[in-house]
């Protein structure tokens, strides 16, 4: 249903209410209790015609608003630090359970001894507020995507890189939900206190005042000026919220301003037909990624190795040099291993997934990790990239070894340009040099879509750009050609050689013509099968 349709149908709701609430009127034939649509809207215009009608809104607005703001505030800050520290969480939870369970009423009550009936709508605004911010930003946080995490590590993705990219977007969807929620709950739960404590200058305080004189009709009209402040103000607050936190969540959009100004009006970012950055490769295998992500790994009885001395590093002119890395040019030449693994075993659930494996890897080669799916490729790869502990056997690395990878799968930040997902590791290229590297895998669109508009393809070769982009002494690709055509596994096939010569290589497949074709365009190549 479009926009334009769902206003009219909400439109047609309203007035077959007011219909039905008008006959109800009329049936129960009592105005003290019911009173007509039409004595309401007069009582309201009344209202709005009263001098004291704008400092009576205003009060209330101002202590609910507070209140509002503070809990939001509150709710934020120890929410983040709850989440990095248990001592914090575990003093916390008592009280915000308490809050969460004493009745709204046995608060107001309880706090007349303490507080002046002024502030009993901020401070009550405040308490009810605050336990839906704090639990839905915990879990927002707790909701960032862990793999997401991994690729940080593994990257290095600095802490202020990762708070902007990663966990801020995982936030905001829950920290939107929560003000929504809150300002519907602290209007309701502000105007109760402010009737119940008399509040001066108040719309709780008027709301009393009719029902002291039996006025329904002034009843319904401030209960119809509180519907329309709360949702007024609830619009603008999201419109502005939207507005500050576009860059975290869906920065991409200052790009296309109609998209802009939907989702800050009504929270839809999405494109229109045809605006999206969809190029369809020329694979149909886009689905083989979430199936191969989701292969466990499984028993293996032994490594087939091949002799060490097939693993010396590559003798090559064109190798690529990235320029600074003097450490890795001398352990290049010095025939030191970048990592090695010394009878590394792993196991899981009592079951032997890696045993005894003895692996050298030096700069310049490529190691092929072949055999059946599940058979513990991806564990192997896991404890090379220090994302596992091994059960058995020691891995060494070389002092300041720096890792690249294209994982299993693409974890990249959806929510920003294929450029920004490259230009998110340490020492990466600037936006021309991204671009650069974009255009040679063959993709254009770098500043102006999210990678969620992407093909699977499209968002395989960005993970593959911003492996190379890292300037990095040993690089490990999980599967890394699922959903690419056979010209796009050459591209990239091309790409790695030229930007990886000179890493340490190590690649997943159990493709004979993926292995066939990595062996046409690296010489010291190596096949471990596992199994």
């Amino acid at each position: 249903m479009n926009r334009w349709k769902k206003t009219i149908l909400t439109a047609v709701a309203v007035l077959l209410w007011i219909g039905l609430w008008a006959l109800a009127a009329y049936r129960l034939n009592k105005p003290v209790l019911l009173p007509y649509p039409t004595a309401v809207f007069r009582a309201l215009l009344a209202l709005l015609r009263d001098k004291q009608f704008a400092a009576v809104v205003w009060g209330s607005f101002r202590h609910v608003t507070t209140g509002f703001l503070l809990a939001l505030a509150a709710g934020l800050i120890l929410a983040v630090i709850s989440s990095t520290s248990e001592i914090v969480e575990t003093l916390l939870m008592p009280g915000v359970k308490l809050i969460k369970t004493v009745p709204v009423v046995s608060f107001i009550i309880l706090l007349l001894f303490f507080v002046q009936p002024a502030k009993i709508g901020l401070v009550i605004s405040l308490l009810m507020v605050f336990p839906v911010v704090y639990e839905n930003v915990r879990k927002g946080i707790a909701g960032t995507d862990g793999k997401l995490k991994e690729a940080a590590k593994v990257f290095r993705v600095p802490f202020l890189r990762r708070l902007r990219c990663m966990i801020i977007p995982s936030m905001l969807p829950y920290t939107t939900a929560a003000c929504s929620a809150g300002l519907s709950l602290c209007w309701k739960a502000g105007i109760a206190a402010e009737l119940i404590a008399q509040s001066p200058d108040s719309i709780g305080h008027e709301l009393y005042y009719s029902k002291l004189y039996v006025d329904a009709e002034g009843v319904f009209a401030w209960t119809i000026v509180i519907i329309a402040v709360s949702v007024l103000f609830e619009k603008v607050f999201l419109f502005l919220f939207r507005l500050l936190t576009v860059s975290f969540s869906n920065p991409t959009l200052w790009k296309h301003r109609g998209r802009l100004l939907r989702f800050l009006c009504w929270g839809d970012p999405a494109p229109k037909k045809g605006d999206t950055a969809a190029e369809p490769d020329r694979t149909e295998a886009d689905a083989g990624v979430s199936a191969a992500a989701a292969s466990s790994e499984t028993m293996v009885e032994g490594t087939k190795q091949v002799p060490d001395d097939t693993l010396k590093p590559a003798d090559s002119d064109t190798a690529h040099k990235p320029a600074g890395d003097t450490a890795r040019k001398t352990a290049a030449a010095s025939g030191v291993p970048v990592c090695e693994l010394q009878g590394v075993c792993k196991n899981y659930d009592g079951k032997t997934v890696l045993s005894a494996v003895d692996m050298k890897l030096m700069p310049g080669t490529v190691t092929i990790l072949s055999g059946p799916s599940g058979i513990g490729k991806t564990t192997l790869l896991r404890i090379l990239l220090g994302l596992t502990e091994p059960d058995g056997g020691t891995v060494i690395r070389a002092e300041h070894t720096v890792l690249s990878a294209v994982f299993q799968e693409n974890r990249l930040c959806e929510q920003l340009s294929a450029s920004a997902n490259v230009r998110i590791v340490p020492d990466a290229p600037d936006r021309s040099g991204a671009a650069e590297l974009l255009r040679s895998a063959g993709i254009t669109e770098t500043e102006g879509k999210a990678v969620s508009a992407f093909s699977g393809g499209m968002k395989r070769r960005v993970a593959w750009c911003r492996a190379l982009a890292v300037r990095s002494d040993m690089i490990l690709l999980d599967e890394p050609f699922t959903g690419l055509d056979e010209e796009k596994k050459t591209c990239m096939m091309r790409l790695l050689k030229e930007h990886k010569e000179d890493n340490a290589i190590v690649i997943v497949t159990h493709n004979q013509s993926e292995i066939e074709k990595i062996s046409e365009y690296f010489r010291n190549v190596a096949i471990v099968k596992l199994g």
